[in-house]
């Protein structure tokens, strides 16, 4: 590839927004034939889940594409541990500071928000017939979310932006794309959820730093440990208090404050509890931490 189109290889390495949106073209062009097929079955009844499906599809695809895009344009011998997913061994430690940061930040912004009678807590959920296969079901949904999305957002996606940007901007454009990404949805939805917007840039900001956190243990590595465990647990947070309907809103204050259509992200205490959280993981992220 790099001996046919020398002049490309040399300008797409000099270019992060040119290497990514070559990178999505690849991507998409590779998906979509076999897509489309899904697609129509799906249009005609004859494919439950058909609008899955060709989801899975694309990221399979987007995982068969990464490692030789990365050993053929950026030379990586060691693909995966470039975008962050180092041994297991090594990838625990900040994989359950941040799976134990997200769990405790949103539970106690619940519970404040049940001390001050924003909230009141649904009786009728409170049971663990209930509760036990909602939450192991969370885990799933929180677990396949958080590899996902941090893989392609704080793995790949980072990676390309740090190549030609400052830490700086590649944060910021990091932050910016991804809360962008969650409006891929028709205008009613987007008009329906924009209020989460800056909230879901706040959260992008978070994980970025999440990403950056380096361990005394091992000097100079960085991984996605810490990104993913605080993105799945937010989320597995959050699946089990909507899905199991354990909290509802009092009326006391309006939708804007406890977070319009029931997310916090789309809430004022909601963004202070994640500003809070973006400066713990700011700090975590300017020096080697040693965690048991």
């Amino acid at each position: 590839m790099s001996k046919r189109w020398p002049g490309l290889i040399s300008y797409l390495r000099r270019s992060p927004l040119a290497r990514i949106m070559v990178f999505v073209a690849l991507v998409l062009a590779l998906w979509f034939p076999l897509a489309w097929p899904l697609y129509r079955l799906s249009e005609q009844g004859r494919l439950p889940g058909g609008d899955v499906l060709p989801m899975v599809l694309l990221y399979l695809v987007f995982l068969l594409v990464l490692p030789p895009w990365e050993r053929y344009l950026h030379r990586s011998s060691r693909v995966w541990q470039t975008l962050g997913l180092v041994h297991p061994l090594r990838l625990w430690r900040p994989l359950r500071l941040g799976a134990l940061m997200g769990s405790l930040s949103l539970s106690t912004m619940v519970m404040v928000e049940l001390a001050w009678g924003w909230l009141a807590l649904n009786p009728a959920a409170l049971n663990l017939r209930t509760l036990v296969p909602v939450a192991l079901g969370g885990v799933v949904t929180a677990l396949a979310v958080g590899w996902a999305e941090e893989l392609l957002f704080r793995g790949w996606l980072l990676a390309e932006l740090e190549r030609g940007f400052t830490p700086g901007l590649a944060l910021a454009t990091n932050s910016v794309i991804f809360a962008l990404a969650h409006f891929i949805k028709p205008l009613d939805q987007v008009l329906a959820t924009w209020p989460q917007f800056l909230g879901l840039a706040l959260l992008g900001m978070t994980l970025v730093w999440a990403r950056r956190i380096q361990f005394s243990a091992y000097p100079g590595e960085t991984s996605l440990g810490a990104s993913i465990g605080l993105h799945s647990s937010l989320v597995w947070t959050y699946y089990v208090l909507n899905v199991a309907h354990l909290t509802q809103p009092t009326g006391q204050v309006p939708p804007w404050v406890t977070g319009v259509q029931g997310n916090p992200l789309a809430g004022l205490t909601g963004l202070c509890f994640l500003i809070g959280l973006l400066v713990v993981f700011y700090r975590l992220s300017r020096q080697p931490i040693s965690a048991g």
